[in-house]
């Protein structure tokens, strides 16, 4: 059990944020590569929303959750995932070399034509890192 639990927590450490990878993404596309590129991230279609349509994985040991937010065409508008509060330096050393820095805790990207913006928020036991498109340029 040890074992496992120390694979889990290293795949995770190891595992790069590429949540920008699903703007603009159908469902379909968003799962063939959840399931090829997150194998430690299990899909659970337990939880409904009647107001937002939503993606949920989460990790084996629970410290890592995704919601990848779909609009009404069934795209990515959006993704929180929210992380154990172990993973903060790595995770944001992440953001830090892969877009550009705004202030503290937010970052940017563009995709296309789309403006990502990236924001950090952190809690006692947590923390969330949400992509989200501002406006089109």
């Amino acid at each position: 059990m040890k074992r496992l639990h120390l694979s889990l927590i290293l795949l995770v450490l190891f595992m790069p944020l590429r949540a920008q990878e699903f703007d603009g993404m159908t469902e379909k596309g968003i799962r063939a590569i959840m399931a090829k590129d997150f194998p430690g991230l299990t899909p659970d279609n337990l939880v409904r929303n009647d107001i937002h349509r939503y993606l949920k994985y989460h990790s084996a040991d629970n410290n890592e959750t995704w919601l990848i937010f779909l609009d009404d065409k069934d795209r990515c508008k959006g993704t929180r995932i929210t992380y154990s509060i172990g993973l903060y330096d790595t995770k944001v050393s992440e953001l830090n070399k892969k877009y550009r820095s705004e202030k503290d805790g937010k970052w940017s990207y563009t995709m296309g034509r789309e403006l990502i913006t990236v924001e950090v928020k952190r809690d006692v036991w947590f923390f969330t890192v949400t992509h989200e498109r501002t406006h089109k340029k």
